[in-house]
């Protein structure tokens, strides 16, 4: 049943259109784009000392965040962002305020500027931006950003422990990471990873309280969707990023199919 649910998801990637050839230079070559999947760690322990700041300017460690008895969606993004970020982060929004959960009470969130030029300012813009809807939801929120002083090396540090890779490319001004949420259990151990995006709220609430109870999931289905050559308002990808992902769930797709075609051969035929 595993491998016929990932079917959907392989769907996804095939549907993605791509945009023409003006796409703008890239030092990212389409090779190595599979090095910013997750590199998943359901059970790992989070690091306690990493120190951030949040919205208002205030220094705060990750200890203060994972004490308690509330589990955590952990999410990667980059405030300035213009491509995929704020998809994420809108449909992370729209799918919490459908989670018959309490924000605050039952769950909160940690959103984590993997850009060192993030400034408190650009996470209190964020969070208004995609969270102040909701009050309660907004009042859930932790919006995070390094200490300018350290060059991004504690959020580095964070972001490693929970497997999220990604790399500036000079290039563009964009950051290659890969797109997906991170339910961290009271304590600051990892639950389980939801990937991609369009989150649905079912699967949020079952993640959560999952994670309020310790409970530590399997390795996710692997999607290939990278917050890199994305263009939010049409919804597509460059011509380059674009051709290497469908490429990439063709081969998925016939490699789904010959294992249902293996397991639904009879015994005895040739």
């Amino acid at each position: 049943m595993k491998r016929v649910a990932i079917v959907p998801l392989l769907g996804l990637l095939l549907a993605l259109p791509v945009t023409g050839a003006d796409a703008a230079p890239t030092a990212l070559l389409p090779s190595g784009f599979k090095d910013f999947a997750f590199d998943q760690h359901p059970g790992a322990q989070l690091p306690r000392d990493v120190r951030l700041r949040d919205e208002a300017g205030h220094a705060v460690t990750t200890a203060t965040l994972f004490d308690g008895d509330k589990p955590l969606v952990l999410v990667f993004d980059y405030f300035r962002c213009t491509t995929l970020c704020g998809v994420v982060l809108g449909d992370l929004a729209a799918a919490l305020r459908q989670v018959p959960l309490t924000p605050g009470k039952d769950y909160a969130v940690m959103a984590v500027s993997i850009d060192p030029g993030d400034s408190p300012a650009d996470a209190a813009e964020m969070k208004a931006r995609h969270f102040e809807r909701d009050p309660a939801l907004a009042g859930a929120i932790h919006a995070l950003v390094g200490d300018s002083a350290d060059r991004g090396r504690e959020v580095r540090r964070l972001a490693t422990a929970a497997g999220f890779p990604y790399r500036l490319d000079e290039a563009t001004g964009q950051y290659a990471h890969p797109a997906g949420v991170v339910l961290v259990s009271p304590g600051g151990t990892v639950s389980r990873y939801i990937l991609g995006i369009g989150y649905d709220p079912t699967d949020l609430r079952l993640g959560l309280v999952d994670a309020s109870k310790g409970t530590v999931g399997s390795v996710a289905d692997h999607l290939l969707l990278l917050c890199y050559g994305y263009d939010p308002a049409q919804g597509t990808y460059n011509a380059e990023v674009g051709r290497l992902m469908q490429a990439t769930g063709a081969v998925s797709v016939l490699a789904v199919g010959l294992l249902v075609w293996r397991a639904t051969r009879r015994p005895g035929k040739g």
